[in-house]
């Protein structure tokens, strides 16, 4: 049988109450949690965090209301190095600001003027195919679309329409472009059929 303490903190997870995040849970009482659980269970609870804690749930029979934003806040916080997280498995205040050399900060306070950061940032046009930038363009890219899916849309959205509104390079870095306009695209349907469905 699972501790009801556990129990009672993946309750209040699902339904976004938690006090502090999974990733700080699971460090605090890492060793409890692999007793309780088969190593196969522990690692699926590590990698695949809320799939498992539902399962968990069902299986005692601990009713619960799924609350989305607090799951989409997981998984988002699930994508960020330890490092950038506090005590309570929260973003550090003000880490996002000191990315890509204040892209996020600027964005913030100059909304899409933001844009010559960036471009000042992957040296665009000058010396966008070298491989330090195009080793930029796709962190960028992937932090954008974690954005776009599960933290700050409106960044995430900025951010590629940047990389999707770049001439053709002729190089690796169209591949990237071409995803970012993918990124959007699907974006944009999903938000249409969501207005549909909430009109029907």
């Amino acid at each position: 049988m699972v501790d009801e303490r556990h129990l009672a903190y993946f309750k209040e997870l699902l339904e976004g109450n938690a006090e502090i995040s999974f990733r700080a849970y699971l460090s605090n009482h890492e060793d409890s949690l692999r007793k309780q659980f088969s190593p196969a269970r522990f690692t699926r609870l590590r990698f695949k965090s809320i799939d498992e804690i539902v399962k968990i749930l069902d299986e005692e029979k601990v009713p619960y209301i799924m609350n989305d934003q607090a799951i989409r806040n997981e998984k988002y916080l699930a994508t960020f190095h330890p490092d950038a997280l506090n005590e309570k498995g929260r973003l550090k205040e003000g880490f996002k600001d000191t990315l890509f050399n204040g892209i996020v900060h600027d964005f913030k306070t100059k909304g899409e003027d933001a844009v010559l950061t960036l471009h000042q940032y992957i040296e665009f046009p000058k010396n966008i195919n070298h491989k330090r930038n195009i080793e930029k363009l796709e962190d960028i890219e992937y932090f954008a679309e974690t954005e776009l899916c599960l933290g700050d849309q409106s960044l995430g959205l900025f951010l590629l329409k940047v990389l999707a509104s770049m001439d053709r390079q002729f190089s690796e870095v169209d591949d990237i472009i071409h995803r970012a306009q993918e990124a959007i695209m699907k974006f944009s349907k999903n938000i249409r059929v969501e207005h549909q469905n909430q009109v029907e």
